[in-house]
């Protein structure tokens, strides 16, 4: 498996240069996520691509697709798309189980313009029983965040995040619950 995130991260240090773009690396007590977002400077269309991968080695990989826009009256950014999640969990229930879903929802950051150098902001996507494929029923991932602007381009956040996945007639998988800290990579 260690072999496998490592392609992938090597795939992405190397074409992320090509494009610009953001990453966003996370971490909590017992799991890691990293996402890559590009497109957003070209026009309105982003697309990401990440994983979350915890210390049970449990695994999603994500991929989506967001229209991204900013409010004229107020410092807010906010994405609305789709995310398709796919991975293997397993907990001291549950055999491991299959997570394949698409989950609709968006992100939402803002900036106060009284308070220069701060952000906050939150996630939330959701895929219910009919978007929800192999083994899963059901997965939720939200969260909120306040971070400053430490240099440019540059973001440290902390924040709470919940990651939780039904699996059919087993019960639910929580993959990521509780206080995060990380950094937003602009470029």
């Amino acid at each position: 498996m260690f072999k496998k995130i490592f392609v992938v991260c090597l795939f992405f240090s190397y074409t992320a240069s090509l494009f610009a773009g953001s990453i966003n690396a996370q971490l909590s007590n017992d799991v890691a996520r990293f996402t890559y977002t590009g497109g957003a400077d070209t026009n309105r269309l982003q697309y990401e691509a990440g994983l979350i991968y915890d210390s049970n080695q449990n695994y999603l990989a994500i991929a989506g697709l967001l229209v991204s826009g900013e409010n004229i009256d107020a410092p807010i950014i906010a994405s609305l798309g789709l995310r398709g999640y796919y991975g293997e969990v397993t907990n001291a229930s549950i055999p491991t189980s299959t997570a394949a879903v698409i989950a609709l929802g968006g992100d939402l950051s803002f900036s106060p313009v009284t308070l220069p150098g701060f952000e906050f902001g939150g996630h939330y996507y959701i895929a219910p029983a009919p978007v929800s494929f192999g083994d899963s029923n059901k997965l939720i991932d939200y969260g909120i965040r306040a971070g400053y602007q430490v240099i440019p381009l540059s973001i440290l956040f902390i924040g709470y995040q919940s990651v939780t996945i039904d699996i059919k007639d087993r019960g639910t998988v929580t993959l990521d619950e509780g206080v995060i800290f990380g950094m937003n990579f602009s470029f």
